[in-house]
C-alpha cells in the first residue's frame, strides 16, 4: 500500500461505535491503511468484522440514529472526509468516491427506470442537460453489457446479475477516482460472478480507478487485489501484499481462513473450520481479540498490547508469536 504522503485515500486510527439499547458496540477499533492511484485493496473477514462499516464511514453514510461515535481520520486527496460540510460531501460522493452496494435489490429505486437513476447523478455532478446525461447513462450500460434497448426498463425487469451490472454502471458513471465494492458478487451464481469480476477488472484498468474490495472470498482477492487487510473484531490483524498474505500467512486467524478452504491436492474427509465465534463487540477486551478461538493461546496473549509487528517490508501481523 502507498505511503500516506502519496496516498489517494488514507484511513488513520478509525473508530466507529454504535449504541444498541444500553450497550455500546465497538464496530471498528483503530483501523489504519492507505491506497494509491490505481491500486486495489481487499478487506477480508467474516460477517460482522466491520468491513462494511469502514466503507460507509468513508462516504459518511453511517446511520445517524445508531452511531455513537466516529473518530480518527479519513483522508481523500489530503482532506479529512469527517470534517467536510454538506456541499463538499455532495461533490465527493458519486463523483470522486463511488460505492457498489452489497445488495443490488435494495440499491436501486424500484419506481425509476435504470437510465434515469444512472443519469441523475451524472447530471448533478456535471451540470449538463438531461439529454447529455441520458447519453452517458446509455454509454455506461453498454460498457457493462446491457443494450440501449433496455435502458427504459425498471429494476424488477432485470435478473440478479443484470441488476448488479446496473449498480456497477451507476457507480462508475462519473468515473470516480476511488471505487468501493462491497461484496459485489455475493448474491450471484459462479458464472455471473466471473463475468462481473472480469468487468470490474477491465473497467478498473481502463479508467485507472483505485478500488477497495470488501469480501470474504479469498479466491476473489487472489484474482483482483494487489494488497490485503484481514479484518477481525473491528481490527486489522494482518496486512500486506497479496503475495505476503497468500504465501506467508502469519496470524493464526489468517492461517485458519486458509485451512478452512478445500484443497484439490489433498484427500481429506472434512475441512478444518475455525472453532468458536467472534468476541462480543459490546465488551472491551484486554487480551488479544482472537484469544478465545486461537489454538496457540497462552498466558502471554492475555497481556498482549495488540501492536502490529512488521515481519517483512509492508507485511504486518497483530500477534506476538510472529516475532518468533
Amino acid at each position: 500500500m502507498s505511503e500516506n504522503k502519496t496516498a489517494l485515500f488514507s484511513v488513520r486510527d478509525l473508530v466507529v461505535e454504535y449504541h444498541s439499547g444500553q450497550s455500546i458496540i465497538h464496530a471498528v477499533n483503530g483501523v489504519s491503511f492507505s491506497l494509491g492511484v490505481g491500486e486495489t485493496l481487499g478487506l477480508v473477514g467474516e460477517t460482522g468484522a466491520g468491513k462494511t462499516t469502514i466503507a460507509k464511514a468513508a462516504l459518511r453514510i453511517l446511520p445517524d440514529h445508531s452511531v455513537e461515535r466516529v473518530g480518527g481520520e479519513i483522508l481523500f486527496e489530503g482532506k479529512n472526509v469527517l470534517d467536510m460540510g454538506d456541499a463538499e460531501l455532495r461533490d465527493l460522493r458519486g463523483k470522486k468516491i463511488s460505492m457498489i452496494f452489497q445488495d443490488p435489490m435494495t440499491a436501486l429505486n424500484p419506481v425509476k427506470t435504470v437510465i434515469s437513476q444512472i443519469a441523475e447523478g451524472y447530471k448533478i455532478h456535471h451540470n449538463c442537460s438531461k439529454a447529455e446525461a441520458n447519453q452517458q447513462a446509455i454509454k455506461m450500460l453498454e460498457m457493462v453489457g446491457i443494450g440501449a434497448d433496455r435502458a427504459d426498463e425498471y429494476p424488477h425487469q432485470f435478473s440478479g446479475g443484470m441488476k448488479q451490472r446496473v449498480v456497477i454502471a451507476l457507480a462508475l458513471a462519473c468515473s470516480p477516482q476511488l471505487l468501493i465494492a462491497d461484496e459485489p458478487t455475493t448474491a450471484l451464481d459462479v458464472t455471473i460472478q466471473a463475468q462481473v469480476l472480469d468487468l470490474i477488472k477491465g473497467l478498473r484498468n481502463e479508467l485507472g480507478t483505485a478500488m477497495i474490495l470488501i469480501t470474504h472470498d479469498l479466491g476473489i482477492v487472489a484474482d483482483v487485489c494487489d494488497y490485503v487487510c484481514v479484518i477481525y473484531a473491528g481490527r486489522i490483524i494482518e496486512s500486506g501484499t497479496k503475495e505476503d498474505i497468500f504465501d506467508n500467512p502469519a496470524h493464526p486467524y489468517t492461517k485458519g481462513l486458509f485451512a478452512a478452504l478445500p484443497d484439490l491436492d489433498k484427500n481429506v474427509r472434512r475441512l478444518s473450520p475455525i472453532e468458536g465465534l467472534p468476541p462480543d463487540p459490546s465488551q472491551v477486551r484486554d487480551e488479544c481479540d482472537f484469544y478465545q478461538r486461537c489454538p496457540h493461546r497462552c498466558d502471554k496473549c492475555l497481556a498482549y498490547d495488540r501492536e502490529m509487528i512488521e515481519l517483512s517490508p509492508g507485511h504486518f501481523s497483530r500477534c506476538w508469536r510472529t516475532e518468533e
